[in-house]
């Protein structure tokens, strides 16, 4: 799982905002080529696992960008 969600994170996009550009969420699109590619059985399980880990990682990504 944790391999999985390293190499979706490497395919992250940036999006720009007005405080620049920042991480964005990993597409669905990607998390389901994931699946296909590695034959993922619970994909329904997969993908709430790896948005929770994202939103996570998002979370203390804009945290970061306040403490500046």
């Amino acid at each position: 799982m944790l391999q999985g969600f390293a190499m979706l994170s490497a395919v992250r996009p940036l999006a720009a905002g007005p405080a620049g550009v920042a991480p964005a969420a990993i597409p669905l699109a990607e998390i389901r080529a994931y699946c296909a590619l590695f034959g993922v059985v619970d994909v329904e399980e997969f993908v709430r696992l790896v948005r929770a880990m994202d939103d996570a990682v998002l979370v203390r990504a804009a945290e970061r960008r306040r403490e500046g």
